[in-house]
C-alpha cells in the first residue's frame, strides 16, 4: 500500500516517536560509558527504563497501525440491487438501527456522526461514522455496501472498525439487500464524511479495544425465518441486536460489561419485558441507563411488540435449554 493512501497512520507522530527512541536509547548507551558511578548508575537506569518504554510505545503504534491498515482481500458480492417500493420500505425500517451511528442525533439524517468530536473523546484523532446517502456512497458499487455491511470491510480493504458485522453477517439477503436499496433512495444530504485519522495514541489504544473487525468472506444465501412472534424470528432478530452485547448464548459479556439474559422469562412476564423495552424502567421501577442499555434505539426499531414478543420467545427458549 502507498504512503499516500495510509489515512490511518500519523506520519510526523510515528517519526517523532522513533526518533525520541533513538535518542533515548543513544543518551542510555552514553550513560553507562559513563567514568563517574553515581553519573553511570542513576542516569543509566533512568534513561535505560525510558528507552525501553520508548521502544515498547513504538512497538505498540507499530501494531494498531497494522491492524488499521491491514487490508483485506474479500471478493466483492456480484449482486446489483433491484429496489422496489416493498424492498426500500423494508429497507427503511432498519432506518433507526442504522442512525444510532450514522446520524448525529435520534431521527435525523444518516449524514454521519462524528465520534470523536466532543470535549470527552480522548485526544487520538478523527474517526467519523460515514453519511449513509449519495454524498458518500454514491460511487459504491452495491456489493460494495453489501461487503460493507455483511463483512465489514470498506472498499478500500481495509475493517470498518465499529461496523457490526460479526452479527449484521446474520442479516437475511432479503435485509440486506433492501437496507442498499432503501441507502439507495435517499436524497443526497449534508457533507462527504472526511477521512479518518488516529494519531499515535489512537494506533496504541486500538490494541486493547474492543473494536469490530473484518469478517470472513460469507458465501451461500442466508435466509430468514418468516416475521411473527415466533421464537424463530426472535433468534433471527436478536442475532444483531441483543447478541451483540449479551452473546448469542444470553449469559452477558463482561467486556461492556452486559448482563446475563438467562432468566430474564422467569423474572419478567411478557408484558413487563415490552414494558421495559418501550420505557427502560424495570418490574421494579427502577430505571436502567441508557448509556449501557440503548432502549429508545431498539424501542424505535423494534416498533411492532410482535418484534418483542418474538424475542422474549427466544429467551424463553434459551432459558429453557439452559435450566436442562
Amino acid at each position: 500500500m502507498a504512503w499516500g493512501e495510509l489515512q490511518l497512520f500519523d506520519i510526523p507522530g510515528f517519526s517523532a516517536l522513533v526518533l525520541l527512541t533513538v535518542v533515548l536509547s543513544w543518551l542510555a548507551l552514553r550513560c553507562w560509558r559513563a567514568r563517574r558511578p553515581l553519573i553511570k548508575w542513576l542516569c543509566g537506569v533512568v534513561v535505560s527504563i525510558l528507552a525501553l518504554a520508548s521502544i515498547l510505545l513504538v512497538g505498540a503504534a507499530s501494531a494498531g497501525y497494522w491492524r488499521l491498515n491491514r487490508v483485506h482481500d474479500n471478493p466483492v458480492h456480484p449482486t446489483v440491487v433491484e429496489a422496489t417500493p416493498e424492498s426500500i420500505q423494508r429497507g427503511e425500517w432498519f432506518q433507526p438501527y442504522c442512525s444510532s451511528c450514522h446520524a448525529e442525533e435520534r431521527g435525523m439524517a444518516m449524514t454521519g456522526q462524528d465520534f470523536l468530536g466532543d470535549d470527552d473523546a480522548p485526544p487520538i484523532g478523527v474517526f467519523h461514522a460515514p453519511n449513509l446517502t449519495p454524498v458518500h456512497l454514491g460511487d459504491w458499487s452495491d456489493g460494495e455496501l453489501i461487503r460493507a455491511i455483511r463483512e465489514g470491510v470498506h472498499r478500500n480493504g481495509r475493517s470498518l472498525l465499529i461496523m457490526p458485522s460479526k452479527y449484521l453477517r446474520n442479516l437475511s439477503d432479503e435485509d440486506v439487500f433492501s437496507i442498499v436499496a432503501y441507502l439507495r433512495s435517499l436524497p443526497p444530504e449534508g457533507d462527504a464524511t472526511p477521512p479518518n485519522r488516529l494519531n499515535v495514541l489512537g494506533a496504541i489504544m486500538v490494541l486493547p479495544a474492543p473494536i469490530f473487525e473484518a469478517q470472513p468472506p460469507l458465501s451461500g444465501p442466508v435466509t430468514a425465518p418468516p416475521p411473527g412472534p415466533t421464537a424463530a424470528y426472535g433468534t433471527y432478530l436478536s442475532s444483531f441486536t441483543c447478541d451483540i452485547c449479551h452473546g448469542a448464548d444470553g449469559l452477558g459479556d463482561p467486556e461492556f460489561p452486559s448482563p446475563p439474559l438467562i432468566g430474564v422469562p422467569y423474572a419478567w412476564n411478557e408484558g413487563a419485558f415490552i414494558d421495559f423495552m418501550r420505557t427502560g424502567t424495570r418490574p421494579d421501577g427502577s430505571s436502567v441507563d441508557e448509556e449501557r442499555m440503548p432502549w429508545q434505539d431498539m424501542s424505535a426499531f423494534l416498533n411492532d411488540d410482535d418484534e418483542l414478543r418474538a424475542i422474549y420467545a427466544h429467551l424463553a427458549l434459551l432459558t429453557k435449554g439452559v435450566s436442562e
